[in-house]
């Protein structure tokens, strides 16, 4: 297959055009200036015939005898490019005096020739030189264009972390440097998130795998009673709804990380969604001493979207629940604060379970974390609260842990307020 011709390059369009523009334009300011030198050198030629007539007649007729009438018209040329002029003057005793002046148009008309030839020299050499100022000028203003374009070829799906360097000029090729700059943290950004994704399931799912092949090798390795399978396949049955829990998280965080933009903006009543997750925590703590509560002091809508929001709260109060043997998991919403780009209101998620230890606290939105042995035996998979942060940080908002061992831990989720002409949220 022939490949397509190559498009004329960019230093060959400039020089160009410019060349054109610039013949075009001196051209047309040549053509205007015989039209206007010609005309100049005419008036300035009838000029010197009166000038040359009355100078003749001051000779022949003493200034202080005076004219009666005096009267100037052409007449017509002869043979030849000649001009001419008479001048006649009556004088007070009857005598007229005819001055008859006239010149040839030699001098006009070779003064017209060398303007046209010096035009017709020098626009071509004019033209010439811009066409080498525009190629030096172009090869400057492009070499930091073709440094950018060298940089890009060589950026490789394992070189995301490089950066094409940024000019100081011009100001066009500064914006696309850094454009293609941004362009790559967004590349490395999603391409870390997948390997992030890749290992963190390959390292998570070895484990429950490997129990359900040692499960799968154990029962068919003799003939065993119905109970025994049974409960063979039951643990069979609950690895797989870890394994499931664990690639639905992994799915999440990762489509949170390649969204770059935030959720859509939407008008979402706060109570209602927190009643509804304070009726799933407390079906969730059923058979435990531990009870569920909602506080807020008043109704507050907030912006975003109700779906992911929904998720946030639950995975804090099923996290609290979880580790709470006995007390209260308190949801609180507070009164909205205004800040500068609009209002926020906090919300936040208190249990008096066993509390975090201070060493593991900067770690709890991490994915995988099961600091202690307590959550560890919880089980779960360890994306509950990075799922959270995601969540927050998409809606324009925050999350932060307080806690003191022994005593409960406290979510604080800061989310903006929503507007009164913010459309409710689906």
């Amino acid at each position: 297959m022939t490949p397509p011709p190559r498009p004329p390059s960019l230093r060959r369009e400039i020089v160009l055009w410019y060349s054109v523009v610039l013949v075009v334009g001196l051209a047309a300011f040549a053509a205007l200036s015989y039209v206007i030198l010609a005309r100049t050198l005419a008036r300035a030629g009838t000029a010197s015939l009166r000038q040359s007539a009355l100078t003749a007649e001051q000779l022949i007729i003493p200034a202080h005898i005076p004219r009666v009438t005096v009267e100037e018209r052409q007449v017509a040329p002869g043979k030849g490019d000649v001009e001419a002029l008479l001048r006649r003057s009556r004088l007070p005793n009857g005598d007229v005096l005819d001055i008859y002046v006239a010149r040839s148009g030699d001098v006009e008309g070779r003064a017209l020739r060398t303007f046209l030839v010096i035009s017709l020299i020098l626009i071509p050499v004019t033209a010439a030189g811009a066409a080498w100022g525009g190629r030096t000028l172009a090869d400057r203003i492009l070499r930091p264009l073709d440094r950018l374009v060298t940089a890009t070829r060589e950026i490789g799906i394992g070189a995301l972390s490089r950066r094409v360097e940024v000019p100081d000029r011009p100001a066009e090729l500064q914006e696309l440097s850094l454009a293609v700059n941004g362009m790559l943290e967004r590349l490395e950004r999603a391409v870390d998130a997948l390997r992030r994704f890749t290992a963190d399931a390959s390292h998570e799912l070895r484990t429950p795998l490997t129990a359900i092949q040692g499960s799968a090798q154990v029962a068919l390795a003799r003939e065993r009673p119905p109970e025994e399978l049974r409960e063979t396949l039951e643990e069979v049955l609950e690895e797989t709804r870890w394994m499931l829990g664990l690639v639905e998280g992994l799915l999440t965080l990762a489509r949170g990380e390649e969204a770059q933009e935030s959720v859509g903006a939407g008008r979402v009543e706060l109570l209602p969604l927190l009643e509804d997750v304070r009726e799933i925590g407390a079906a969730l703590a059923a058979g435990k001493p531990v009870e569920v509560r909602l506080e807020a002091a008043a109704p507050v809508a907030i912006r975003g979207e109700e779906r992911p929001l929904r998720q946030l709260f639950l995975n804090l109060v099923s996290n609290a629940v979880k580790f709470t043997d006995a007390g209260s998991v308190t949801l609180r919403v507070g009164a909205p604060v205004r800040e500068e780009g609009g209002a926020r209101v906090e919300v936040s998620v208190r249990d008096t379970g066993a509390g975090i230890p201070p060493e593991d606290l900067p770690r709890v939105f991490d994915r995988f974390y099961r600091g202690d042995e307590a959550r560890a035996r919880a089980g779960g998979t360890g994306l509950g609260l990075a799922i959270v942060r995601m969540i927050a940080e998409r809606h324009g908002g925050s999350v932060r842990v307080e806690s003191v061992p022994g005593s409960g831990s406290t979510f604080i989720v800061r989310l903006p307020v929503a507007t009164p002409g913010e459309p409710v949220a689906e």
